[in-house]
């Protein structure tokens, strides 16, 4: 693991993309150990305002496994404001091309996303 100090951007960077790795895997320890278990996760989808708590994400994650098709993430952007980042990582989830906002935080020397909001591109 990248220690934040040394470089906080990148060490950002690679919690989302192992995020992704893990979201798409529908791994829960692993989105367990990258979230903050008070996370919420938030969007529209289908039509419909979905707001989501850890857990209830973790299930869709699981139940989901082997249905993304071609599997492709991008991290477009990091901001970093102290211990504070915001990361915009793309990818396809569901067969459909997502683009999520990961809110973090740096605590002791990692960074914990704290929530979700995502966008369906298409």
């Amino acid at each position: 693991m990248v220690n934040s100090s040394s470089d906080p951007c990148l060490a950002a960077t690679k919690t989302a993309e192992r995020y992704y790795r893990a979201m798409v895997a529908g791994d829960a320890e692993s989105l367990r150990n990258l979230f903050d278990h008070r996370a919420a996760i938030v969007g529209h989808y289908e039509g419909h305002f979905l707001w989501q708590d850890l857990e209830s994400f973790i299930e869709e994650t699981e139940s989901l496994v082997g249905q993304h098709g071609h599997e492709e993430c991008r991290v477009a952007s990091v901001r970093l404001d102290g211990d504070i980042a915001t990361v915009c990582v793309a990818g396809r989830y569901a067969g459909l091309w997502f683009i999520d906002h990961l809110s973090m935080i740096d605590d002791d020397e990692r960074w914990v996303i704290v929530g979700k909001s995502f966008y369906v591109q298409s």
